[in-house]
C-alpha cells in the first residue's frame, strides 16, 4: 500500500473522469452522426465492431507490456495517441470531408490505445489500495466514471445540433490532456510489478498468462460465460440509439434522455456498491445482478412502440445492475491474480469478451431489419438469464469466493 494512497487514487480519477466525459461527448456526436446520415443498423453495428475488435485482438499481448514497464507511461502515451487520432477527425470534419470510413478507421485506431490503457488502469488500483478496499475501489472508481457517462449524453445533445461537429470532436484531444494530468498530478510511483531489467517477451509472457489464468478454473470458466454473454448482449448496445429514435420515435433527445437514465442507473448503483462493499461471497452479488439484468432485457423485450416511459424505467434498472457485475468482476480478479501476471490476466480476460462480441453484432447487422429491433432485447434477455443460471450451476465460480476458498478441483 503507498501512503497518501487514497489521495493518489482521487487525483488519478478525477483525469480519467474527464477524459471520459469528452470521449463519450465525442462518440455520441459520431454515433447521431452515422445515425442520421446512414440510417442503417448495419453501419452501426459494423462501428460498434471496429471500436471493440482491436482492442480484442491485440488485448492478450499489451497486458504484457503492462506487467512489464511502467504503467504510468504506458498510460499516458495511450491517451496521447487517441488525443492525436481525434484531431484527425477534426480536420476531416472541419473541411466537411468526414465519411464513414473515416469515422470507422478512428475508432479502431482508437481502439489499439484502449488496448494498452485498459490493463493498466485496472491493474493500479492493486499497487495503490490495501486488499480489503479494492471492491470499494472498484466501485467508486466506477461511479467516477459514471458520473461522466450520466453528463455526456445530455451535453452531446446540446452541443450536437448547437456547435459545429468539429468542435464537439475536439473535446477528445482536451480530454486526453486532462488524462495525462491525472497521472501527473497524482505523483504516482513507478507503477511496476516485473523487474525492470527483465527482457520483454510479448508471446512467451502471454502464454504464461494464460496458462495462470487457466489454472484458475473458476476465473476460466467465467470468462468463458462472459463471452458468451457478449454475443448475446453487445447487438442491444448497438441498437440503442436506433431503438430511441425509430422504435420508439423520440428523436435525438429521447435518445440523449435514455442514455443519461442508464448512466443515473449506474451511478446509484456504483454509490451503493462503494459503500456496502456487496455481499460475503461476492459472487452471489454479482450473478444475482445478472439474472436481474436478463429480466429487464425480457421485458424490455415485450415493449410496444408506445411504451417509452417503461422503457426509460428499464433501462435505468439495467444501469442499476451493472456496477455490481462490472466492478465485483474487476476486484474478485484483482484480489485472487497474483500481480506479477495481473496485467497479462486482465488484458485476456477483456479480450475474450470482446473479441466474443462481433459474433452478435453481425447477426444483428445481417437480421434486425428483418426481424425488427425490440425482438434483439428479447433475445439478449434469454441469453442473459441462461449465462447467469450456468454460472451459478458451476460449484467452482459459485464458491470461488467463499471464506473457506474455492473447491480444491479448482
Amino acid at each position: 500500500m503507498i501512503p497518501h494512497w487514497k489521495r493518489k487514487f482521487v487525483l488519478l480519477w478525477v483525469g480519467q473522469a474527464v477524459s471520459i466525459l469528452t470521449s463519450m461527448i465525442s462518440q455520441y456526436a459520431l454515433i447521431w452522426y452515422l445515425t442520421y446520415s446512414t440510417g442503417s443498423a448495419a453501419v452501426l453495428s459494423v462501428a460498434t465492431i471496429a471500436a471493440m475488435l482491436p482492442q480484442g485482438l491485440l488485448s492478450p499481448f499489451t497486458g504484457a507490456f503492462a506487467d512489464r514497464f511502467d504503467r504510468r507511461v504506458i498510460m499516458m502515451a495511450a491517451d496521447g495517441a487517441i488525443g492525436l487520432v481525434s484531431l484527425g477527425l477534426v480536420a476531416a470534419a472541419a473541411d466537411g470531408s468526414l465519411t464513414t470510413a473515416a469515422i470507422l478507421l478512428a475508432l479502431a485506431l482508437r481502439s489499439v490505445g484502449s488496448a494498452f490503457h485498459t490493463p493498466c488502469i485496472q491493474a493500479v488500483t492493486p499497487l495503490l489500495a490495501p486488499p480489503e478496499a479494492l471492491t470499494r475501489c472498484a466501485g467508486w472508481s466506477q461511479g467516477i466514471q459514471t458520473v461522466s457517462m450520466l453528463l455526456s449524453p445530455a451535453l452531446a445533445a446540446l452541443l450536437y445540433e448547437q456547435a459545429p461537429l468539429a468542435w464537439v470532436i475536439a473535446l477528445d484531444t482536451l480530454g486526453a490532456v486532462f488524462a495525462i494530468l491525472g497521472v501527473l498530478l497524482a505523483r504516482l510511483p513507478v507503477l511496476r510489478v516485473g523487474d525492470a531489467g527483465q527482457k520483454l517477451r510479448v508471446w512467451a509472457d502471454t502464454v504464461e498468462g494464460f496458462r495462470v489464468l487457466k489454472s484458475k478454473r473458476w476465473l476460466w470458466e467465467l470468462c468463458l460465460i462472459c463471452a458468451l454473454f457478449s454475443v448475446v448482449f453487445m447487438p442491444v448496445s448497438a441498437l440503442y440509439p436506433l431503438m430511441s429514435i425509430d422504435y420508439f420515435h423520440q428523436g435525438t433527445q429521447g435518445a440523449a434522455l435514455v442514455e443519461t437514465i442508464w448512466s443515473v442507473g449506474m451511478l446509484l448503483g456504483s454509490v451503493v456498491l462503494g459503500f456496502w462493499g456487496g455481499t460475503r461471497n461476492k459472487v452471489y452479488t454479482m450473478l444475482g445482478s445478472v439474472l436481474f439484468l436478463g429480466v429487464t432485457l425480457v421485458l424490455t423485450g415485450l415493449l410496444p412502440p408506445s411504451g417509452f416511459t417503461a422503457f426509460a424505467v428499464l433501462t435505468m434498472l439495467m444501469g442499476l445492475s451493472a456496477p455490481f457485475f462490472n466492478s465485483i468482476f474487476t476486484a474478485l480478479i484483482q484480489e485472487k491474480v497474483e500481480g506479477e501476471y495481473l496485467g497479462r490476466v486482465l488484458g485476456l480476460t477483456g479480450a475474450i469478451m470482446t473479441l466474443a462480441s462481433p459474433l452478435g453484432l453481425a447477426a444483428s447487422a445481417l437480421f434486425s431489419g428483418r426481424t425488427g429491433l425490440s425482438v434483439w432485447f428479447l433475445l439478449a434477455g434469454i441469453g442473459t438469464l441462461a449465462c447467469g443460471a450456468l454460472a451459478f450451476a458451476l460449484p467452482s465460480i459459485r464458491h470461488c469466493d467463499d471464506p473457506a476458498g474455492p473447491p480444491v478441483s479448482d
